[in-house]
């Protein structure tokens, strides 16, 4: 009996390969002439680790999917494979073997690219050859509604600490020039009612992240909203996250939306860029000004993580254009901003026309675009920077009460970004008091003595120190005096708090505002602790000595 091994690498441990699921489900249900096992792998590990897991698998074919994060990987993999293991049969589907035929090809050891969904493949798998040479296998694709659920209540179980995927329509609406989905004709189709509510029934019961892959999850309102309906009537023990396209949003969306559990969802959202025409010229389908209001709707409930997109590069795109666009989203205030470059991908009508609208890209994936007719390369180098540093300073929470007041006492978020780079730093520090002090300097050098951007980082500081010590540069003057008024609060507290232990209220820390500008919430003072895993504040006056303001901590 043959034994077929469906390898999964992915980009990091948490991932899950959902097309090798549907694949595995399929064969489990189809074929009783073989054995299917699968590996779950990533990336990060050494590929001579994978190569020995293969050939002491027992394999006589072997299944894997290539992306643009495992394509190196892979090519380095499957001809050591292929020569331990002469007589088994290897295959590779996924986009990046599939939109790159020629080239995949001529890899050493590969048997056969499987052009179609994963699943129709799962009878013929079983009756492959060895061939003479490599060639395509093609399946036109079957009816989605028909595609097995790949999940049971088990199965889940072995995912803990993972992601999971799950779609509810395949396909895409939309054609934008630079994404594979518009080379697809395919119509968009969909799971029926039944199927979702099922399905979505038992992902709920998964305590972590569940990532719909719908291309446009709210591109047919009224799945959307089926689906929304029935979180908001069962919440799920987990998080269910979607990608939005913001201008297709409607009032009925907001109310359904707001009436979710806040742990339940949370949103990733495309801008790509603020500048309509280029997205005209990509044949993005967007209305910003539209856009952006409904983004803000999403944000201004503050119940749910928000991840929104930019693609820096795209035809039309500029320097000037980028920083606007970096600016006007940051204004947003989103929980994570991901400011990426343009990847001309093999097969897309942009990588078609890419040497005709005078763009260079890297040949090697994820195939970033390296020049353009309006970025030259060091200006591309450069946003790059400024990304590493949006990542350091604004996704990383570190800041995120002394930031905006910043940015308005420096004139905005690139201009910001900018004098950071000015004196080169290192971008591969990654501590909060490098980064701290070089805001401090900003910050001073443009407005001397701000008393309040001291008490604010200081704030900052405190949800991210373990015990009482200010950097150099945030320190308070009177240390001593601190210290009095940390021992007085720390008394009082532990006295109010018995379950609190004293170690704990040792490695606490105090703060007390020194400035008179009145900028919530750093206008108060809290003593910071740090208990069963959780950090508290607890409310006190300035002056401790004479009075106690309140006795009752506020969770973080």
């Amino acid at each position: 009996m043959s034994k077929i091994i469906l390898t999964s690498i992915n980009a990091r441990y948490s991932h899950t390969n959902l097309a090798l699921l549907y694949l595995e489900t399929a064969m489990s249900l189809k074929t009783d002439d073989c054995i299917c096992q699968t590996i779950e792998w990533d990336i990060n590990r050494p590929a001579h680790e994978l190569l020995e897991k293969l050939a002491e698998s027992g394999g006589s074919c072997f299944v894997f999917s290539a992306y643009i994060w495992n394509s190196v990987y892979l090519k380095t993999l499957l001809p050591d494979l292929g020569r331990l293991l002469p007589d088994a049969v290897i295959c590779t589907g996924g986009p990046e073997a599939v939109h790159n035929k020629p080239d995949w090809l001529k890899v050493s050891g590969l048997d056969f690219i499987l052009d179609g969904n994963a699943e129709d493949f799962a009878a013929e798998l079983c009756r492959l050859q060895k061939p003479a040479e490599a060639s395509v296998i093609r399946k036109q694709p079957s009816c989605f509604s028909s595609t097995v659920f790949p999940y049971t209540e088990d199965s889940l179980r072995q995912f803990k600490g993972r992601i999971i995927y799950y779609e509810a329509s395949r396909g895409c609406m939309f054609n934008c020039s630079y994404c594979l989905s518009s080379v697809d004709n395919s119509p968009v189709e969909y799971r029926t009612a039944e199927q979702i509510i099922s399905e979505i029934s038992l992902l709920s019961r998964f305590r972590g992240t569940v990532k719909f892959v719908d291309r446009t999850f709210n591109a047919r309102p009224a799945v959307s909203r089926l689906i929304w309906r029935h979180m908001a009537s069962n919440p799920p023990a987990g998080c269910f996250h979607f990608e939005l396209h913001p201008s297709l949003l409607q009032d009925e969306d907001f109310r359904l939306i707001e009436s979710l559990k806040a742990s339940s969802a949370q949103f990733e959202i495309g801008i790509q860029s603020t500048n309509e025409n280029v997205l005209r010229k990509v044949n993005r389908t967007d209305k910003p000004v539209e856009s952006f209001k409904n983004i803000a709707r999403i944000i201004e409930m503050k119940k749910f993580h928000v991840h929104l997109d930019q693609i820096i590069g795209l035809p039309g795109d500029c320097p000037a254009a980028a920083a606007e666009s970096i600016d006007r989203i940051l204004s947003l205030r989103p929980d994570v901003f991901q400011p990426g470059f343009l990847k001309i991908i093999p097969g897309t009508p942009l990588a078609a026309e890419a040497l005709s609208l005078g763009i260079i890209s890297s040949t090697a994936p994820p195939y970033e675009v390296l020049q353009t007719p309006s970025y030259s390369f060091l200006q591309l180098s450069r946003f790059k920077r400024i990304a590493r540093l949006i990542n350091l300073l604004y996704n990383s929470g570190f800041y995120q009460h002394s930031l905006p007041v910043i940015i308005n006492k420096t004139g905005g978020w690139y201009r910001l970004f900018s004098k950071l780079l000015e004196p080169e730093p290192s971008l591969s520090r990654t501590g909060w008091e490098y980064w701290g002090q070089m805001l401090f300097e900003i910050a001073e050098a443009t407005q001397p003595g701000a008393s309040v951007i001291k008490d604010l980082l200081r704030f900052d500081w405190c949800f991210y120190a373990k015990a009482q010590r200010y950097p150099a540069y945030i320190d308070y003057e009177n240390t001593d005096e601190i210290y009095r008024k940390k021992t007085v609060a720390c008394r009082k507290i532990g006295s109010l708090h018995p379950e609190i232990r004293k170690s704990e209220l040792k490695r606490s820390i105090i703060f007390i505002p020194e400035s008179e500008e009145p900028v919530n919430p750093a206008d108060r003072a809290y003593l910071f602790v740090r208990t069963a895993g959780k950090l508290q504040k607890f409310p006190i006056e300035k002056n401790i000595r004479h009075s106690y303001c309140d006795s009752s901590p506020q969770q973080l």
